[in-house]
């Protein structure tokens, strides 16, 4: 086993499952953040709450327009002299003035609704603006992120095929025991040796497992259980 060419496999395996890590952070932080989100659902909301009232304002005017026809049928039967029954006629003026009572109340809603629509349009006009300068910033952001997002993909592609040729100097024995400690020290199978130091878990080498690593021997860390390779 060559401990200088696996030590070289691990530099290139650690930066690799550090550039996918932040690939991964990227990728995340390119979901639109909680102010978009909620600019979003205030656009959406003024716009619901603008044609409500817009769809009220409209059957509110129907029906007065409704009641005014309803009215003026009732005042020209009223007034035709075609009913002369004291009864009719009374019934006749009370409908009318019923009529009246309600499309007074009527207008007044219509009214009302006309200020609230008002008021709506206000805040419709000033939550698509807050929309817009909120996307604006985001896509600023995002085109960054993007950038960020091309350079890692294909940096990581690069590396990949640079491990696939350094992998492929090794026996299937060895990558195997290799992979096996990476998966149970965290993705660090082999820790450097400054001095008389693993800088894996910093712990004291003996001299002898020292002179053995700078022969290129096969050394285990006595603290973290990793392969030992001079840096």
């Amino acid at each position: 086993m060559n401990m200088h060419q696996l030590f070289q496999l691990q530099k290139l395996d650690t930066e690799i499952d550090e550039k996918k890590k932040r690939l991964g952070d990227v990728l995340k932080a390119q979901k639109e953040p909680q102010s978009l989100l909620a600019a979003r659902q205030r656009d959406e909301a003024a716009r619901a709450e603008l044609q409500k009232w817009q769809a009220k304002h409209q059957d509110l005017t129907l029906e007065v327009g409704g009641l005014s026809s309803k009215a003026k049928n009732s005042e020209n039967k009223l007034y035709s002299g075609k009913v002369t029954n004291p009864k009719e006629l009374s019934d006749l003026q009370q409908e009318i003035e019923a009529l009246g009572r309600r499309k007074a109340v009527l207008e007044d809603a219509v009214l009302e609704t006309l200020v609230t629509i008002e008021n709506a349009q206000t805040e419709k006009t000033a939550a698509a603006e807050a929309l817009a300068t909120a996307v604006a910033s985001w896509e600023k952001q995002s085109a960054h992120l993007k950038a960020e997002q091309n350079e890692l993909a294909l940096s990581l592609h690069k590396l990949m095929q640079t491990r696939k040729t350094k992998a492929s100097a090794f026996d299937a024995a060895t990558l195997q025991e290799y992979d096996q400690l990476r998966k149970q020290k965290h993705g660090t199978a082999v820790a450097g040796l400054r001095v008389n130091m693993c800088l894996g878990c910093r712990t004291t080498v003996s001299a002898n497992k020292v002179r053995e690593v700078s022969e290129g021997r096969k050394v285990y860390c006595g603290g973290c259980g990793r392969l030992l390779a001079a840096p």
